[in-house]
């Protein structure tokens, strides 16, 4: 399906976007999971929803994105979160936030949004949950 999944690792400033081929966690056919890193705002949010629609277009459909090493979010990433995981249930999909950092965790908290994007402690308990 993905010919080449470094192609969609993304950097800018300090945060980075990168896809990572999880062996111990078996994904769905459809799926992709992302490690994120440094903060995400304005300068980049764009960049990682561009690299998201992408591949939905190409028939991913399932969207694991672990936030542990994100240290800030703000509404511009809250959006690209809220606009793909819209985008995913209408084709039957969804997004699963784990781990997120204690500032995002708040944050996702403060803005009620915790409770329409699943969180999940662990790829593990997110990949069990389907």
């Amino acid at each position: 399906m993905i010919e080449n999944w470094s192609d969609y690792t993304v950097e800018s400033g300090d945060f980075k976007m990168e896809v990572l081929q999880q062996r111990y966690v078996p994904l769905p056919e459809t799926a992709v999971y992302f490690e994120l890193s440094g903060e995400i705002n304005l300068y980049n949010s764009q960049v990682m929803k561009e690299n998201l629609e992408i591949l939905i277009s190409k028939g991913i459909n399932n969207v694991f994105l672990n936030f542990e090493q994100v240290s800030y979010i703000d509404s511009s990433g809250l959006g690209v979160c809220l606009g793909i995981h819209s985008r995913l249930m209408k084709q039957k999909g969804y997004i699963r936030i784990i781990s997120p950092s204690e500032k995002v965790r708040y944050v996702l908290e403060l803005t009620k949004l915790k409770s329409l994007l699943q969180i999940y402690p662990t790829l593990e308990q997110a990949v069990q949950s389907v």
